[in-house]
């Protein structure tokens, strides 16, 4: 019963999609290939779609749809093999080098395989992003502190990154991504190794952050979740995207 009202509450406190906004993620036709020769070979073909500011969405399907990579081409790690994408309004072009670091600034990624910092504790390596930007230890100490309580970290501050479960280093992955609070938030199946309730309560985490603005979106095959949620899905199915809501396809190809 205790479960059923956690996703009722988390269901009810979702903003939703919010057409007509300024998107913050714009593909135009964007293929990609991984040196494939022919379209049909591409692991993601002629994708057009937004995100508006303000959205939470999650990106589905199964293994090898090519999830991570869509997510590596918006977080430009991985230019397209054809078309165009805009960020926050400006179209990008994967050979400026400034112009990446700052449109990176502006996200909050939550990496499969963690990538944490082994030399830095688990304060430091939550605060690092604060850090990077110049805040001073008085100025994020309690914030951290806050967030890594929330995250179920609060007994393990000073710990080091080697001694954490796998789920406990996933947690610390997600705090460090959320911590500057960033316009766009991208996370790449960060419940993979965290129990249900913990899930739901790092997914309240993300919709308090949409909630206050931020626009997120969740690569996920968990989905429970998803369900709960009551979010719109982005789909990918045969390279392609289809999106549903309440888990229903609603539309063809966006």
């Amino acid at each position: 019963m205790a479960q059923i009202n956690e996703k009722k509450q988390l269901a009810s406190s979702v903003t939703g999609f919010l057409p007509g906004d300024d998107a913050v993620v714009s593909f135009d036709n964007v293929s990609l290939g991984y040196g494939a020769t022919s379209e049909a070979d591409y692991i993601l073909k002629s994708l057009s779609f937004q995100l508006p500011a303000g959205s939470f969405h999650f990106l589905t399907g199964p293994s090898g749809a090519g999830k991570t990579s869509l997510l590596k081409m918006i977080y430009l790690a991985q230019a397209p093999t054809s078309g165009r994408i805009s960020l926050f309004g400006e179209t990008v072009s994967s050979g400026d080098r400034a112009q990446v670091a700052r449109l990176r600034s502006k996200l909050g990624i939550v990496f499969q395989e963690f990538r944490l910092l082994e030399h830095l504790n688990v304060f430091d390596n939550a605060a690092l992003p604060l850090f990077v930007h110049g805040q001073s230890f008085r100025q994020y100490r309690d914030d951290v502190t806050e967030l890594l309580t929330w995250v179920g970290l609060k007994n393990q501050l000073q710990a080091m990154p080697h001694v954490l479960s796998g789920g406990e280093k996933q947690r610390l992955a997600i705090a460090r991504a959320v911590v500057t609070r960033p316009t766009l938030i991208l996370a790449d199946e960060p419940t993979g190794n965290i129990d249900y309730a913990m899930g739901l309560r790092i997914m309240r985490l993300f919709v308090e952050l949409n909630r206050l603005g931020a626009t997120v979106l969740i690569a996920t095959h968990d989905e429970s979740l998803v369900r709960a949620s009551g979010m719109p899905v982005l789909e990918l199915k045969d390279g392609h995207i289809v999106r549903r809501d309440l888990n229903t396809t609603v539309g063809g190809r966006l």
